[in-house]
């Protein structure tokens, strides 16, 4: 069977508002609170190939099935999303990994060189890691935002060598310039700013030397620290590379794919005139902002957060096409 025709056990997704906007989605996603994940994680850092290091934290389950979830720009394994996604999958019986990018959380201090879009080496690793430590286990690697577009970097093979089993990709940027010029307009400066501050520190945490301006942009981090560190001649050089539009048709591993038409980093034409192939899974939302998919009614046992809904039915998908 063609992954791109399943149909997924979904509930129609209704949104919060009657007046919905990408913005009210967003900011609903972030600020309505949510469970955490109360089971004990071990930690582990895995050697990256150019010397640096990142860490994982894992709680073993029952199930085949392991799931590894990446957070966003800006996030950690304690992201709110993160948490709701463990949840999700430790219901299930399933093995959780949370992975924290390079110089982020309990990586702190183990990586010279930034994360960026372009890090489908590094969700590389994690996957011949988790081979070589749990070799019977079944990799689902799900990737939110910026981390949907390393996980995409690694399906279509353009960096990394070792895959995972499936993939699950939500709202992750697909034209880098795109979504850098998104963040530029409206009330979608104010996230680019929060961005800004957040990075700043980050990087004035790795390195002290780094001279940043008082106020400034996402952009501005890329065209000055994180396309300098990581070899590219600027920060267009580096979209252009890591940008993933041009080459999803090459992806050969089972994926699933979320993103809002309004979503307020994305332009959503990108998705819909993208070519995709048939193992991919493409579900189109018109309203939930980014990452927000927060629903009217509750639906059991997530509460209003049909995002959770979504990552749980796929997992259920998973489980059934791996029987067959």
């Amino acid at each position: 069977m063609k992954i791109a025709d399943l149909e997924l056990n979904l509930k129609p997704f209704e949104p919060f508002f009657k007046f919905e906007t990408a913005h009210t989605q967003t900011l609903l996603g972030h600020f309505i609170k949510s469970p955490v994940f109360g089971k004990k994680l071990k930690v582990h850092q895995i050697q990256l190939p150019d010397g640096d290091q990142m860490s994982v934290q894992t709680h073993i389950g029952k199930s085949q099935f392991i799931v590894v979830v990446f957070h966003g720009l800006g996030g950690t394994a304690d992201s709110d999303y993160m948490h709701r996604t463990a949840i999700v999958a430790d219901r299930l019986g399933h093995s959780v990994v949370l992975v924290e990018h390079r110089g982020v959380g309990k990586s702190k201090g183990f990586a010279q060189k930034p994360y960026h879009s372009g890090r489908g080496e590094d969700a590389s690793a994690v996957s011949e890691y988790l081979r070589q430590t749990f070799p019977d286990k079944v990799q689902i690697f799900i990737g939110f935002s910026l981390s949907g577009s390393v996980l995409l970097n690694l399906l279509t093979e353009r960096f990394g060598t070792h895959l995972p089993d499936y993939g699950i990709v939500v709202n992750a940027p697909i034209k880098l310039n795109h979504s850098s010029s998104m963040l530029q307009k409206g009330f979608s400066k104010f996230y680019d700013l929060r961005f800004y501050f957040m990075l700043k520190k980050m990087i004035k945490e790795q390195d002290s030397k780094v001279k940043l301006p008082l106020w400034g942009s996402t952009q501005l981090i890329d065209k000055l620290y994180t396309s300098q560190k990581s070899g590219f001649k600027d920060d267009q050089d580096y979209y252009k590379i890591c940008s993933t539009y041009p080459y999803l048709k090459q992806i050969r591993v089972p994926t699933f794919v979320l993103t809002s038409e309004d979503d307020p980093f994305i332009v959503f034409k990108d998705y819909a005139n993208a070519e995709w192939n048939e193992q991919t899974h493409r579900t189109f939302i018109k309203h939930g902002g980014h990452m927000g998919y927060v629903s009217r009614r509750k639906i059991t046992p997530f509460d209003r957060r049909w995002l959770d809904h979504y990552i749980n039915q796929v997992l259920h998908q998973i489980s059934e096409l791996h029987r067959v």
